[in-house]
C-alpha cells in the first residue's frame, strides 16, 4: 500500500465555484452532484481501545487490507482456552478406551454364558456396560464438536476488533488514534473508490422519452476540472416527482486514473439530447 497522488483524493463536499454559463445555457444546463460509486464509513463491530491505526489518509488500500486494530489481548486469552479445549484428547480416548473394553468383557461373557458359565445377569450387566461406554464416547465426542465450535467462536469475535477495506479504494478519513476508545457506533476510517464516479441529476420529465439507458452523455465538470467527459447513463429513476416534474438519473463516469475528484458539481446540457 502506499500513497497516492493528490489528485486522486476524493473530495466529500466541498464548496466550489459553480459553472459559468450564458443565461441561455443556465436555462437548459441540468446541475447535479458528483459522488464515488463506492464509499465506506467504517467502524469496529466491538467496543475497544485501538491498539494501532495502518494507514494514512490518501493512502491506496486493496480489499481485505487490515486498516484499523484494537486490543484483543483478553479475547486472545480466550482464544487460547478455547483452544486447548477443543485440542485435548484425554477425556475422548478414555471413553474409547472404556468402550473398547467393554465390547472385549460382553464377548467373554457371551461366550461364558453359552457353556452355562455366566449367568444372565452377568450378560445382562456386560451389556449394559458397553451401552453406558457407548454413551460416554459419544458425549466426549459432542463436547470435543462443541469445545471446536466454541474457538471458530472466539476466533470470529477477534476478527470484530479488526477494520479492513471492503473494496479497493484510496483512504480518504482517519479520525483516530492509538489509545482512542472507540465504539460499535464510531466510524473512524473513510475508504473510496475513486475508479468509478456517478453524476446524480434531476433531470425533466420531458427528457424521458429522449435518454437511453447504457447511451455515453457529455457531462460539464466543474473548477478544478472545468471540462466536457462522457458519461453512460446507468439509471433513470421510474418513479417520477409530480411536485417539480422531474425525475432521477444516475450518470457513470469512468476514472481509473484517479485525475477527477469526487464532489464535483456535473452538468447536463439538454440541448445536446435529441427529442
Amino acid at each position: 500500500m502506499s500513497p497516492v497522488d493528490r489528485r486522486s483524493l476524493v473530495a466529500l463536499p466541498f464548496a466550489l465555484a459553480p459553472l459559468r454559463l450564458s443565461a441561455e445555457e443556465d436555462e437548459s444546463l441540468i446541475r447535479g452532484p458528483t459522488r464515488p460509486q463506492r464509499l465506506a464509513a467504517l467502524g469496529p463491530q466491538s467496543d475497544g481501545v485501538v491498539l494501532e491505526v495502518l494507514v494514512v489518509e490518501g493512502q491506496r488500500v486493496t480489499s481485505g487490507d487490515v486498516l484499523l486494530r484494537l486490543d484483543d489481548q483478553v479475547q486472545a486469552a480466550r482464544i487460547g482456552l478455547a483452544r486447548a479445549s477443543a485440542e485435548a484428547e484425554g477425556e475422548l480416548r478414555q471413553a474409547q478406551v472404556q468402550f473398547e473394553e467393554a465390547q472385549v468383557v460382553l464377548g467373554r461373557t457371551q461366550q461364558a454364558a453359552g457353556r452355562g458359565v455366566a449367568t444372565d445377569w452377568e450378560l445382562r450387566q456386560a451389556r449394559a456396560r458397553v451401552e453406558m461406554t457407548r454413551a460416554a464416547t459419544e458425549t466426549a465426542q459432542e463436547r470435543r464438536r462443541i469445545e471446536r465450535q466454541r474457538l471458530e467462536l472466539e476466533l470470529a469475535q477477534q476478527a470484530q476488533t479488526v477494520i479492513r477495506a471492503p473494496f479497493d479504494g484510496v483512504v480518504t478519513r482517519v479520525d483516530t488514534v492509538p489509545g482512542a476508545t472507540l465504539t460499535r457506533t464510531d466510524r473512524p476510517v473513510t475508504v473510496a473508490d475513486l475508479a468509478v464516479i456517478e453524476a446524480v441529476l434531476y433531470v425533466p420529465a420531458q427528457a424521458w422519452t429522449a435518454l437511453r439507458l447504457g447511451q455515453s452523455y457529455q457531462l460539464m465538470l466543474s473548477d478544478p476540472v472545468s471540462r466536457a467527459v462522457p458519461a453512460r447513463l446507468r439509471h433513470m429513476d421510474p418513479v417520477m416527482d409530480a411536485a417539480s416534474g422531474r425525475f432521477r438519473a444516475v450518470f457513470i463516469i469512468d476514472n481509473a486514473d484517479g485525475a477527477i475528484p469526487a464532489g464535483l458539481e456535473a452538468g447536463f446540457d439538454l440541448r445536446l439530447v435529441a427529442p
